[in-house]
């Protein structure tokens, strides 16, 4: 009986919706070595993207939307950049015709 009263308190506070203020933010993945991404979220639905390659050439620069579900965000029109070398492979980041959907969590109350 204990365990599904945990299970039950833990699954209601898995379901709360993240608050938009805590998505606003500049992201960047730390242990890339041969892109340097930067993920910025703003305000009214809009992300912008900015990669680099190893040699700090910029490889791209787009704006475009996002919305917020929940405790999930789709982004449109989204390059998923996996720290491939966009110097040996330079057309994979023309490719940003995708959707793509995550989710958050919070651990010691960060998103």
């Amino acid at each position: 009986m204990k365990l599904l009263i945990y299970s039950l308190f833990l699954f209601i506070i898995s379901c709360q919706g993240i608050d938009q203020n805590e998505v606003y933010g500049k992201y960047s993945p730390v242990s890339y070595k041969n892109t340097f991404d930067t993920l910025i979220i703003k305000k009214e639905g809009k992300y912008r993207r900015v990669i680099y390659d190893k040699k700090k050439i910029k490889l791209l620069d787009y704006e475009s939307a996002y919305k917020l579900d929940g405790n999930s965000i789709n982004f449109d029109s989204f390059y998923f950049n996996l720290d491939q070398d966009l110097v040996a492979f330079p057309n994979d980041v023309k490719d940003v015709d995708m959707t793509f959907t995550t989710y958050f969590e919070k651990i010691d109350g960060n998103v």
